[in-house]
């Protein structure tokens, strides 16, 4: 028991240093208003997030990482991080902008959504797994071993794996949500109610193919299986084909 509590406390340092993140907000240098949605990157590690309607934003890195701070419209900024204090960060416009029209990006709701998301749950998401590695420092020797080791039996790392895996596959739905709609599916097969239920879940859509298919394809893809459908129920005629008077 003693030799346990003597490992995970030799194991504090490292686990410090894996939680240590900066804070700070993002505003447009020349009016001071927070940015939304601005991609904060950091380049040492990969790690990134955006920041929210206040302009303010959580990412995990250490002290002296160069962290990259880009919007759309304006000049990229790196700066370097540091995790003892709010870093205050103003962007400028680029040169060219109209002096009568103020331009906002058209996000879309899964976007916007999307954004909020991992902004919100940006701790959760950033948290990374101990990896084994080799120091040179103090004559030389692996690292990480055991605190990798004892990182992936413990609860919270479990219960982290999870909760990200189980992210993930909502916001793929979510996407696929925003292109398999059941308006499209009754335009090309006029089913409604239980029958349009029952339909889309006998044929989910794979994300990939959401992600990658034409409007076309999609519609395609959607007739095939309509026609699939109703040989399944013995339906002896097709309808219409509500897909040649939707082109």
């Amino acid at each position: 028991m003693r030799f346990t509590l003597l490992i995970l406390i030799a194991l504090l340092p490292a686990f410090y240093v894996q939680a240590q993140t900066m804070r700070g907000i993002v505003v447009d240098g020349e009016t001071g208003q927070p940015l939304y949605l601005v991609n904060v990157l950091d380049l040492a590690n990969s790690q990134s997030t955006s920041t929210d309607e206040r302009g303010i934003y959580i990412l995990p890195a250490k002290n002296g990482d160069a962290i990259s701070f880009s919007f759309i419209g304006y000049h990229t900024v790196q700066r370097l991080a540091t995790t003892d204090s709010v870093l205050h960060t103003g962007l400028f416009p680029l040169s060219v902008k109209l002096q009568e029209y103020i331009l906002h990006p058209d996000y879309t709701p899964y976007q916007k959504d999307s954004a909020e998301m991992a902004v919100r749950y940006s701790m959760e998401l950033s948290k990374t797994a101990i990896k084994p590695g080799f120091s040179t420092a103090n004559g030389g020797g692996f690292t990480g071993i055991i605190g990798s080791a004892v990182q992936k039996v413990s609860k919270s790392y479990k219960q982290n794996k999870k909760f990200k895996k189980n992210f993930q596959q909502d916001q793929e739905q979510k996407y696929i949500d925003t292109r398999y709609t059941p308006g499209l599916v009754t335009t090309l097969t006029g089913f409604a109610g239980d029958t349009l239920a029952v339909f889309m879940n006998t044929y989910p859509m794979e994300y990939k193919f959401a992600r990658t298919a034409s409007d076309l394809e999609l519609k395609m893809w959607i007739r095939n299986n309509y026609k699939e459908y109703l040989k399944s129920q013995n339906v002896a005629a097709l309808p219409p084909d509500p897909l040649r008077k939707s082109n």
